[in-house]
C-alpha cells in the first residue's frame, strides 16, 4: 500500500479526490493537508509516496511546496492540479519533475489514466529501491565478512600490527566478544537460520566469525541499552533456542568489554582457555571469562578441575596436570568457607585416582598420609608438586594413544562428507569421552580436533574445485556442509579467498602453464 497526501485549501476538493480514490478501490492510504505548511509537517512525520497538490493556496503555492519537499530530501511522485491551465504553470511543473498537470474539474477518464501511470511509477521506484537495498546489504555483508577474516587472523596470530579491521568496523564503539561452542553440527547445518536468531537476540550489527566447524566468535557492539546484563540474557535465550529447536547443547563464554584491537586479542586468549571446560560440564552453560567471578558462581568446580586433571594423567601430560592443580588451588584460596578436612579429603581422593590411573597404587599411601598430615594449604601444594615431579620422571606409557589418534584420522578421511561428523560422534564410535579424545588428539598432533575436521574438509573442497566442474553448493554438500553460506565463510577463513575465486585462480594458473 502506498500513501498519498492531498493538499488543497478547499475541504470539498480534498474530500472529492479521496472519494474518487475509494470509488476506484485504489490501494492507497489517504492523508490531507489544508496548505503547504501543514503538508511539510506531515512529511516530517510520515512516509509519503504520492503528493497531489493544488497550485493556488495560502502561505505557499503548490510549486513552492514541491520545491520545499525536494529540499527536505523527500522524493514523492508529484501531481499538481488547478483550475488555472496557463502554460507557465505547466512549464514550471515539468522543471520540478512533476509527473502530471491535472486540470479542474477532473475528468474521470483522465483521473483513472493518471493513477494507472502513478502506480507504475511507484512500483518501479519500489523495485529499484529494493534492488539498491539488497546491493548495499551484499556489499556491507561482504565488507564485514572480509573484516571478520582479518580480525580472526589478527587474534590468532602473534603479529604486532594494530588490528586495522577492528578499528575500521568498530571505530568509536566498544565490543563484547562472545564464543559459541557446539560439539555437534549445529552451525554447519543450520547457520543461516541460526545467525538470523542471533541477530534478533543481539543486534543486526553483530559480527559473526566462524573459527571452525564447532566454534563461532561473535563481536557485539556495546550501546547504551545493550550492556553485559543484556548480553547474558540474550545468551540464555540462545541456549534455550539451541536446546528446544535444534536439540543441541551450547557452551558460551562471554568476554569483557573491549575498546581496541589489542585489548580484544588479550581477552580472546583468556576466553579460548575457558572453552576447554566444555568437555567437563554437562549440558549447556553460559560463563564469563573472568575466572574468579565464574568460579564463585559455580558450586562444583573442584570436581570439574579434577576431571581435567585425570584426563591429563591419562595423556601423560604432566605439565597440563600441574596447571590444572594450580587452578584448583587458586579456586580454594579465592573461595572462603572450605574446611581443612574437606580440602584434604578432596585432594587426597584425586591423588589416589591419579595413582590408580597410572597403575601405581602400591606407591600412593605415603603421599596420601602426607596430605592428611599437612598443616597448611601451602604444604599440600608442595606435596602435590612432588607427586607431579615423580610422575614426570616415570617412563611414559607405550603408544596405545597413537592408535586411537590413527583410528580417528581414518574415520575422518572416510566420513568427512557426513554432515553429522563431529568430535562427539567420533568419541562415541571409539567408545571414549569427547574430552579424552580431544585432549589426546591435541597432545599427539598439536592440533585441535574440531579444527582438523574443518581443515580436512577444506582440503577436500579444494581438490573438488581443482579437479571437477561441480557447483559450489554440490561441493559444499560433498564435504559435509548443507549450508552453503557457512561453507563459503569457512573456506574464505581457511584458504584466504572464496571457492569461486580459488577455482578461478586454478584455471588462470593452468592457462599460464599451457602458454609456457
Amino acid at each position: 500500500m502506498y500513501t498519498i497526501l492531498i493538499v488543497d485549501d478547499e475541504r470539498n476538493e480534498r474530500d472529492g479526490i479521496e472519494k474518487l480514490i475509494k470509488r476506484y478501490q485504489y490501494d492507497l492510504r489517504v492523508l490531507q493537508a489544508a496548505n503547504g505548511e501543514e503538508a511539510l509537517k506531515i512529511f516530517e512525520d510520515q512516509e509519503i509516496d504520492i503528493l497531489l497538490t493544488d497550485i493556488k493556496m495560502p502561505f505557499m503555492t503548490g510549486m513552492e511546496l514541491i520545491e520545499q519537499v525536494h529540499k527536505g530530501g523527500w522524493e514523492p511522485v508529484c501531481i499538481i492540479y488547478s483550475a488555472y491551465g496557463e502554460f507557465e504553470y505547466a512549464q514550471n511543473a515539468i522543471m520540478l519533475g512533476v509527473l502530471q498537470y491535472l486540470l479542474k474539474p477532473i475528468r474521470l477518464e483522465e483521473f483513472q489514466k493518471l493513477f494507472r501511470k502513478v502506480f507504475k511509477v511507484c512500483d518501479e521506484r519500489k523495485r529499484v529501491e529494493q534492488e539498491n537495498i539488497q546491493i548495499r546489504k551484499r556489499q556491507e555483508q561482504s565488507a564485514r565478512e572480509k573484516a571478520g577474516r582479518e580480525i580472526i587472523r589478527y587474534l590468532e596470530s602473534e603479529t604486532e600490527d594494530e588490528g586495522g579491521a577492528f578499528i575500521e568496523i568498530f571505530a568509536g564503539n566498544e565490543v563484547f566478544p562472545v564464543i559459541l561452542s557446539n560439539n555437534l553440527y549445529l552451525f554447519s547445518r543450520h547457520w543461516d537460520e541460526y545467525f538470523h536468531k542471533i541477530k534478533e537476540l543481539f543486534t543486526e550489527n553483530v559480527l559473526a566469525i566462524s573459527r571452525d566447524d564447532a566454534q563461532v566468535l561473535l563481536l557485539i557492539p556495546s550501546t547504551g541499552k545493550f550492556q553485559k546484563k543484556e548480553i547474558h540474557a540474550a545468551c540464555q535465550s540462545l541456549i534455550e533456542i539451541s536446546r528446544d529447536r535444534y536439540q543441541s547443547d551450547l557452551f558460551i563464554i562471554v568476554g569483557q568489554q573491549c575498546a581496541d584491537a589489542k585489548q580484544l586479542r588479550a581477552e580472546y586468549e583468556k576466553m579460548k582457555d575457558q572453552v576447554d571446560y566444555q568437555f567437563f560440564i554437562s549440558g549447556s552453560r553460559c560463563l564469563t571469562d573472568d575466572q574468579g567471578a565464574f568460579l564463585k558462581k559455580e558450586k562444583d568446580m573442584l570436581p570439574v578441575y579434577f576431571k581435567k586433571i585425570l584426563t591429563c594423567v591419562k595423556l601423560k601430560d604432566f605439565q597440563a596436570m600441574r596447571e590444572e592443580f594450580g587452578k584448583a588451588f587458586e579456586y580454594v584460596e579465592e573461595n572462603v568457607g572450605f574446611s581443612s578436612i574437606y580440602i584434604k579429603y578432596n585432594f587426597s581422593e584425586i591423588i589416589k585416582k591419579c595413582y590408580e590411573c597410572l597403575g601405581k597404587e602400591n606407591r600412593m599411601m605415603k603421599s596420601l598420609e602426607n596430605i592428611y598430615e599437612a598443616r597448611t594449604l601451602e604444604k599440600i601444594k608442595e606435596i602435590v608438586e612432588e607427586i607431579i615431579q615423580e610422575f614426570t620422571g616415570e617412563e611414559k606409557e607405550s603408544g596405545s594413544e597413537n592408535r586411537v589418534v590413527g583410528l580417528t584420522i581414518d574415520m575422518i578421511r572416510r566420513e568427512y562428507g557426513n554432515s553429522t561428523l563431529s568430535v562427539a560422534l567420533l568419541a562415541e564410535k571409539l567408545g571414549i569421552s569427547a574430552a579424552y579424545l580431544s585432549s589426546l588428539f591435541k597432545l599427539e598432533t598439536g592440533e585441535n580436533l574440531a579444527k582438523y575436521i574443518s581443515r580436512y574438509r577444506m582440503e577436500k573442497a579444494k581438490e573438488f574445485l581443482d579437479t571437477t566442474n561441480l557447483k559450489i553448493g554440490d561441493i559444499a554438500e560433498r564435504v559435509g556442509y548443507f549450508n552453503v553460506s557457512y561453507f563459503i565463510s569457512l573456506f574464505h577463513i581457511n584458504v584466504g579467498c572464496s571457492p569461486a575465486k580459488y577455482r578461478e585462480k586454478i584455471k588462470e594458473n593452468e592457462q599460464r602453464e599451457e602458454i609456457l
